[in-house]
């Protein structure tokens, strides 16, 4: 970059009096995306098959979270599903109402059907909404 001045040119204008400005012109390649994004057209009627698809999705996931015969196990995993997919804004209510009633489950964590990745998952998801839950119930972990 030698000889390449990076500054631009000033040049007076005889008819105004007035400096104008000459900047480099850059000679970029053609983009790979042609004019795809310049005539882009959005199409309503795809839009509205999406939402209608979007919410029977909603629906189907919103019934799944509240079967009642699904274990307490089986919801915390698809509640860290959901949260961790970056979707459970869409089911707050439904998320909050569970937690409330598992919390005041008072279940025992001390039971072998609960293992170290099941009781850190309860207890992430249960401080993670406000619940204040004992760190005490990893004392069968510790040996």
């Amino acid at each position: 970059m030698a000889g390449i001045s990076m500054a631009p040119a000033l040049v007076e204008n005889a008819t105004h009096c007035e400096k104008e400005i000459i900047r480099p012109v850059a000679n970029f390649s053609p983009s790979l995306w042609g004019e795809q994004f310049t005539k882009f057209a959005f199409d309503t009627e795809l839009a509205q098959e999406y939402i209608k698809e979007i919410e029977g999705l909603k629906n189907e996931v919103r019934s799944t979270l509240t079967a009642s015969q699904k274990a307490m196990v089986q919801t915390m995993n698809l509640i860290d599903t959901l949260e961790r997919l970056g979707v459970s804004h869409h089911f707050e209510d439904e998320i909050e109402e569970l937690l409330e009633r598992f919390f005041n489950l008072n279940t025992n964590y001390e039971d072998e059907a609960y293992d170290l990745y099941t009781v850190a998952l309860h207890f992430r998801l249960f401080r993670q909404h406000g619940y204040r839950i004992s760190c005490g119930i990893f004392k069968k972990f510790k040996e």
